[in-house]
């Protein structure tokens, strides 16, 4: 096996791994591991939009419960840890950053 692709909690998608150099694939090998990536990052979108969202509710709560500050940062920062963590895996499979849509 030359590659697999592993279940990740953190951010509920799988996350490739590459156990073998790509120059030491064959097309067919090759074709195998793109098709499956890029079924794969063509979910990080969406993900990063809902946890946005979520980040964005966080911190309206945190306008109305500011005694909650440390419990509602702390929550916030692993939102955008799954945030980060997302736009690195597009990367790795895309080659190119995540174009943001918003203005």
């Amino acid at each position: 096996m030359k590659f697999k692709f592993e279940y990740n909690e953190k951010i509920e998608l799988e996350k490739p791994l590459i156990l073998v150099p790509m120059e030491r694939w064959n097309q067919r090998e090759i074709d195998e591991y793109y098709g499956k990536a890029r079924k794969i990052s063509a979910q990080i979108p969406s993900r990063i939009r809902q946890l946005d969202e979520q980040y964005m509710e966080k911190y309206e709560s945190l306008q109305l419960n500011p005694d909650d500050f440390f419990e509602i940062m702390e929550e916030l920062n692993g939102i955008s840890s799954k945030i980060s963590e997302l736009n690195a895996l597009y990367l790795k499979i895309e080659g190119k950053h995540l174009q943001s849509d918003k203005k």
